[in-house]
């Protein structure tokens, strides 16, 4: 062999050997990445969920409603946390029925519920996801390990009320009361307001009352007609006045425990328990009894029952039945005309 021919032969294996090295240099690189990749911590579970909604209006809540264990205890525990704060107007909510609900601060925070969909999101990561699809549940802990299982209603949402209650106190400390009042304000100076009246009575806040059930008989003739003066500011500044109307009997005739009595419309009184037990007075502008077919409750002074019905007032009072009303009632004879 000649000189040049050893050479050649060197420099193929040369270039066979790295070659060689090369190739088990990116097979050790590809590894080392799929390790990597496997231990960071994920960013979203948004990706791994289907897109589109597999249940819609028309379909059968039993086929999905168990799917909203889990993110119902979000749902509860975040509206808790907002009421007693008292930064509900920083949140868009809607709670209170139907099969979509949710709670959303934008770019902040969205609990969402969609037929059988649920989802966690804080800033743009979806760290908590129901795939109604595939009954697939995806959770990304606070250490960023995600968790892929299936549907359960009894998973543990500690994790998630967690991370949800991190960002709801950021939202709490950054809440800005003023901001709302200043709103409120100018919204108000545009809201119709009566600056006068004219022949309105005012409901006595002072008397002690007592609250009787009765049948409401007939009206007096004789009405009461009042009248409303409203003012408001329009958004360019400029004033808006109008003028309202409107009447009352001037009393009521009623029974009361079988005995019949005419209740004066100006003592009269009403007081609503509303949701949540806020109350609600009757302004005195209206009728404060109606032509029902069934037992009516008003608010009526101590002193006009004790005035009127007796001293013992309280053992008088007991409505009667439908029935014994009803006999009360003298109907107007009609003579035929020939």
């Amino acid at each position: 062999m000649t000189k040049q021919s050893i050479e050649s032969i060197f420099y193929i294996i040369f270039y066979i050997v790295a070659f060689i090295y090369i190739v088990a240099c990116a097979f050790d690189t590809i590894e080392n990445l799929a390790i990597l990749g496997a231990s960071m911590p994920m960013f979203t579970v948004s990706n791994l969920v289907r897109p589109d909604r597999r249940y819609r209006e028309g379909d059968r809540i039993r086929n999905y409603a168990g799917l909203h264990t889990p993110i119902y205890r979000v749902l509860n525990h975040a509206q808790r946390f907002i009421l007693d704060k008292g930064i509900s107007r920083d949140f868009d909510i809607h709670t209170n029925r139907g099969q979509q609900k949710w709670i959303y601060r934008e770019g902040v925070l969205n609990i969402r519920l969609d037929r059988g969909y649920s989802a966690v999101s804080i800033g743009a990561r979806t760290i908590f996801a129901v795939d109604e699809w595939s009954r697939t549940l995806y959770h990304i802990d606070a250490s960023g390990r995600m968790v892929s299982a299936e549907f359960t209603p009894y998973y543990n949402m500690s994790d998630v009320i967690a991370q949800v209650t991190e960002a709801l106190e950021v939202i709490a400390e950054h809440y800005n009361a003023e901001k709302y009042k200043a709103i409120d304000e100018r919204k108000a100076r545009q809201e119709w307001f009566c600056y006068a009246a004219d022949n309105l009575g005012v409901v006595n806040d002072s008397w002690e009352r007592a609250t009787i059930q009765l049948w409401h008989k007939t009206d007096s003739k004789k009405s009461v007609e009042w009248t409303k003066y409203w003012g408001r500011e329009t958004p360019s500044g400029a004033k808006e006045y109008k003028t309202t109307a409107g009447s009352h009997p001037s009393a009521y005739l009623v029974n009361i425990g079988g005995a019949e009595y005419w209740i004066p419309h100006s003592i009269c009184s009403r007081t609503t328990t509303l949701h949540g037990g806020r109350q609600s007075r009757h302004d005195g502008a209206s009728r404060f009894l109606g032509f029902q077919m069934h037992l009516q409750s008003i608010d009526l002074p101590l002193w006009w029952l004790e005035k009127t019905v007796g001293l013992d007032w309280s053992d008088k009072v007991e409505p009667i039945s439908r029935a014994e009303f009803f006999k009360t009632i003298k109907r107007k004879r009609r003579w035929n005309r020939r």
